[in-house]
């Protein structure tokens, strides 16, 4: 009996938590649940940034729940903001975590959003969508 609770407890942090998911040419990265955000509006043209999926130079964590629904063309599905591909144009809710122009981080991955941001894709600004 012990071998279920341990199963089922797995299942529901799985449920919660966020997912580096590789896609083709990209990784995308997706952040845990959350009960709130800032409210920014970010996004541009949908392209791969560093190796991560993002838009106009900048790393994007999507929000949780935004699943792969291609990957040739790279196609995401954004709970609450529709189908998007390379290339299209995306407006999203959420802020700035790191810009490397306003601040010292030093290289290397960064934690974010309930994942962790390989190390080449933070070497570019991180925008937590939600």
């Amino acid at each position: 009996m012990r071998p279920l609770g341990l199963a089922a407890g797995l299942l529901m942090l799985g449920g919660c938590g966020g997912q580096v998911i590789s896609a083709g040419e990209a990784t995308v990265l997706v952040a845990e649940r959350a009960d709130g955000g800032m409210d920014a509006l970010g996004g541009g043209r949908i392209e791969v940034v560093g190796g991560c999926l993002g838009a106009s130079d900048s790393v994007i964590v999507w929000p949780h729940g935004t699943e792969v629904v291609r990957d040739d063309p790279l196609t995401i599905d954004v709970p609450e903001y529709g189908t998007f591909a390379l290339g299209d144009d995306i407006e999203i809710a959420g802020g700035f975590v790191l810009e490397h122009s306003s601040d010292k981080t030093q290289p290397g991955s960064y934690e974010v959003g309930g994942i962790t941001v390989p190390a080449e894709c933070a070497k570019h600004d991180i925008f937590l969508a939600h």
